[in-house]
């Protein structure tokens, strides 16, 4: 037999194999790419959802704190008009023109009140902010006065919606209890809020076309529906109610988001509600689906438009390649024709076995490494950090990897025996048939959940849960990962933007006391001189000098406020020096006894080592005062006042928490009392300057402002703990100064008889007021006086002319002392200076007046202040504190 001829190379494969392959090629990729389009359309889907409920969530919650703050408004008005009738009851009647008046400022200065009114203990309405009412109106039928009558210990009352008799429109009012100085019964007082406003105020939030706002009262009945149904369907007093908000309100809920459609009109809707806080209220926002989805359904026939193009060209596609492969196929066929057909039969066969063969070889090989790749993939996760677990249709667990069982605490045997609801906090077998329908419907669901632990403990996991389909059985292959330590994390990121708002909030009231007390200061200091100069050339048995030495008293009151306002502000000047705080504690101790009622004990736990602080000593003694007078008035009879210190370390997870500190050894000051306790609401405020929770003229509210300021001036960092009926605990954290020896200052010795006549001083001070005081009074001591109202006027002045002294204002314009200073020193080497200001710019003492030997008086200063400052520079040795300027002690 003659040897056939090899095949042609380049043979094509035939049109009956080449077309299903091409119409398989041509279905998966559109399916694939219609499968893209879809999951885009659902993330999308689920994008726009998620976004409306936020938005209604915000809408409920802007809402609540709108209206909260009305009902407030109107509640405290109220308040203040019943308590101004009861006076005037009290002092002998009402004056009716004078409470109309009081009624109309009141309605004047908070406009969401439609009208005030005063009923008598008869149900008539008796005043008004209005005119005169041109008939009696009487409201003792009303649900409202009836329980007010009857009721002598109830508050505030928030009646459901009704018509009001004097304007014929629906209102609501805020009503309050009015008695008699006996106690009896002697009318209401009530506010009248008109629905009408809180239509317009629902009007101002954008819903779309058809969303929805509507306020209810405490049994879910509608007050106000906006927009309006056509034919006042659905209006105030509806008590139709969507069983969704009604089955959220009686589980407790007081916020909540839910989908229903309307019981109106046929508009299905995302609604959040929230209860209005401390009032029997509820308020619902709600968005159209048509509405947010809208954009979402243009996207998606955009995207169908597209897919479809897309396989209509993959089609045109398909359909060039067969024809093409028809042609090489009949050209394959013409040269085949001159094979002889017993050859092409072996050929056939010969290639249909080879074929058949190399087949079974590669399913064998394929069935193999499928069974490694489930060994390695059983393996990788046993290895897995998340917790893996299989769960079929019924709840059964099927697997679960290593991570599984070490967050439930059971062993793996354990687990296979359970139910999946039985290691869930939340689900239950009816709640688990859900999740399986919704899991087989979406594909995959991902959620957060909480497992619960075989020692009973709830961990927060976050769960993505994947439905599978494997030989025609169906599972649910849940990864759970702990994201215990991400809501750790959370919550302690939220509690220090809360330290850094009260931070940044006291921070801004502190600029402004200090700026108040540098004005106050300027105008305190002729006040404080004059009248000293005025006192001493008066007889002291004299009517005026009583009168002068009261002037005095009071300016001298005024000073001090201002100084509680510079320490709150930090911008005081104090002389720092290293100080045993067991010391200033022991010796202050008796002034504090004295100063404290006798039937509070004062008990001392003071550290048995010596530590030293850097700190100034009075100022000490000021906190120490502030805080044992504020424990005193916490406690109303008997009680313990507790002081003690004790070294601390503070650590970087506790200076992590607390906004500005630095790790380290600190000194804690702790003054703690058996007394009444404070709410978190008082304890957001009690730094705050003028805050104060005791009666009018029982406290200026500066006390613990200041103890902040002179904490934070030290460097050092004050908390607070208390809880009602409990007491209150202070614990300040000061510095450590380890290597600084306490040194104990002595009392001050008796300054010598001011001398400073013959001396020439050069006074500068642009402020005319202060500027012709101090001029007085040293032209009284004989000595030689150059006065300037600026600093290039006093240059001019002084040039070619002895100084022995510059007296000078810190911040004036176009050149400040410590400027003025540095050019008179080219012309007065060794010139002394004694800077005076209101207002202690530290920065700008410190830039100009690196070296020693500057001195400092802080206005407002009496004469006899000023002439001893002046004396001791001039006469003797200027005190110096360790570490800073002669006179000046350190800046903070």
């Amino acid at each position: 037999m003659p040897e056939a001829p090899p095949p042609t190379s380049n043979r094509v494969i035939s049109t009956r194999v080449f077309l299903p392959w091409l119409a398989a090629s041509c279905l998966l990729i559109n399916l694939f790419v219609a499968g893209l389009a879809g999951y885009s359309l659902y993330r999308s889907h689920r994008q726009y959802e998620s976004r409306a409920v936020i938005r209604t969530q915000n809408l409920s919650q802007s809402l609540n704190l709108t209206i909260a703050g009305i009902m407030d408004k109107a509640g405290l008005t109220v308040f203040a008009v019943k308590k101004e009738a009861e006076r005037q009851i009290k002092s002998g009647g009402i004056d009716g023109p004078a409470l109309r008046s009081y009624l109309r400022a009141h309605n004047e200065r908070i406009s969401e009140i439609q009208d005030l009114r005063v009923a008598n203990a008869r149900g008539e309405i008796v005043f008004s902010d209005r005119a005169a009412l041109e008939r009696p109106i009487k409201i003792s039928d009303r649900d409202y006065f009836v329980s007010a009558r009857q009721n002598p210990w109830i508050g505030l009352i928030v009646t459901k919606p009704l018509m009001s008799r004097v304007t014929n429109r629906w209102i609501v009012n805020i009503v309050r209890r009015m008695d008699n100085p006996d106690g009896s019964f002697a009318g209401i007082a009530y506010a009248a809020v008109s629905l009408d406003y809180f239509v317009r105020l629902c009007a101002s939030f954008d819903l779309g076309a058809h969303g929805l706002i509507a306020l209810r009262d405490t049994d879910l009945a509608v007050m106000v529906r906006y927009p309006g149904q056509a034919g006042g369907e659905g209006g105030t007093g509806s008590t139709v109610v969507p069983r969704e908000l009604r089955g959220l309100v009686r589980g407790g809920d007081t916020s909540g988001t839910y989908r229903t459609r309307g019981s109106l009109d046929p508009v299905e809707r995302i609604f959040s509600f929230r209860k209005i806080a401390n009032y029997p209220l509820y308020v619902t926002a709600g968005l159209a689906v048509d509405d947010y989805l809208a954009p979402w359904r243009t996207e998606a026939a955009l995207m169908s438009a597209l897919v479809a193009l897309f396989a209509a060209g993959s089609l045109v596609t398909a359909r060039l390649l067969y024809r093409n492969r028809r042609r090489e196929e009949r050209g394959e066929a013409e040269l085949l024709r001159h094979r002889e057909r017993l050859e092409e039969m072996v050929r056939d066969r010969t290639s249909l076995l080879e074929a058949r063969n190399a087949q079974l070889g590669e399913e064998i090989v394929l069935r193999k490494r499928i069974e490694a790749d489930l060994q390695k993939s059983a393996s990788v996760m046993d290895r897995m950090a998340d917790a893996v677990s299989w769960i079929a249709p019924d709840g059964r667990i099927l697997y679960v990897n290593d991570a599984a069982c070490r967050l439930s605490g059971y062993e793996r045997r354990e687990l296979l025996a359970l139910r999946a609801w039985d290691v869930s906090s939340h689900a239950t077998a009816e709640s688990w048939r859900a999740h399986w329908e919704e899991l087989s419907r979406e594909g995959h669901l991902h959620f957060e959940d909480a497992a619960q632990t075989r020692d009973g403990r709830r961990v927060p996991v976050d769960v993505s849960a994947n439905y599978l389909e494997i030989d025609g059985l169906e599972y649910d292959c849940a990864i759970l990962r702990d994201i215990s330590e991400r809501r750790a994390g959370e919550a302690e990121r939220q509690a220090l933007m809360v330290q850094l708002s009260q931070s940044q909030k006291i921070e801004s009231i502190g600029r402004l006391a200090g700026g108040i007390a540098h004005d106050f200061n300027n105008l305190l200091t002729p006040i404080l001189g004059y009248a000293e100069l005025l006192k001493n050339r008066l007889p002291a048995d004299s009517r005026d000098f009583e009168r002068v030495d009261r002037i005095m008293q009071a300016a001298d009151k005024a000073r001090v406020l201002t100084q509680q306002l510079l320490s709150f502000s930090r911008k005081q000047f104090l002389e720092m020096r290293p100080v045993d705080l067991n010391n200033v504690i022991a010796s202050f101790y008796e002034i504090l006894r004295r100063t404290i009622r006798e039937n509070i004990a004062i008990r001392l736990r003071l550290s048995e080592i010596v530590y030293a602080v850097r700190a100034d000593r009075n100022q000490l003694e000021q906190i120490l005062m502030n805080l044992a007078i504020n424990a005193q008035d916490a406690i109303f009879d008997r009680g313990v006042i507790t002081i003690e210190t004790a070294p601390v370390t503070l650590d970087d997870e506790y200076v992590r928490q607390h906004e500005g500190l630095a790790s380290g050894r600190y000194l804690m000051l702790g003054v703690s009392d058996t007394g009444a306790g404070m709410t978190r609401e008082t304890i957001s405020h009690i730094f705050e300057p003028f805050f104060t929770t005791k009666d009018v003229g029982k406290g200026s509210g500066l006390g613990l402002a200041t103890v902040y300021g002179l904490v934070k001036q030290h460097g050092g960092h004050v908390v607070v703990f208390s809880e009602e009926g409990e007491g209150t605990t202070f614990k300040i954290f000061f510095p450590l100064d380890e290597d600084a020896v306490p040194v104990e200052t002595a009392s001050a010795a008796e300054i010598s008889e001011v001398n400073v006549a013959g001396s020439t001083i050069l006074l500068v001070e642009d402020n005319d007021m202060v500027r012709n005081l101090v001029r007085d009074l040293l032209d009284s001591c004989n000595c030689r006086l150059i006065v300037a109202a600026g600093p290039r006027q006093a240059l001019a002045l002084s040039a070619g002319r002895e100084v022995d002294l510059l007296l000078t204002d810190v911040v004036m314009p176009d050149m400040n002392g410590p400027e003025l200073r540095e050019k008179m020193q080219k012309t007065h080497p060794g010139l002394a200076t004694l800077y005076m200001s209101g207002y202690t710019d530290t920065a700008t003492l410190r830039s100009g007046a690196p070296d020693r030997g500057i001195n400092f008086i802080q206005k407002p200063f009496t004469t006899r202040e000023l002439l001893k400052k002046i004396d001791s520079i001039l006469n003797g040795t200027p005190e110096a504190s360790p570490g800073a300027p002669a006179g000046m002690g350190e800046m903070r």
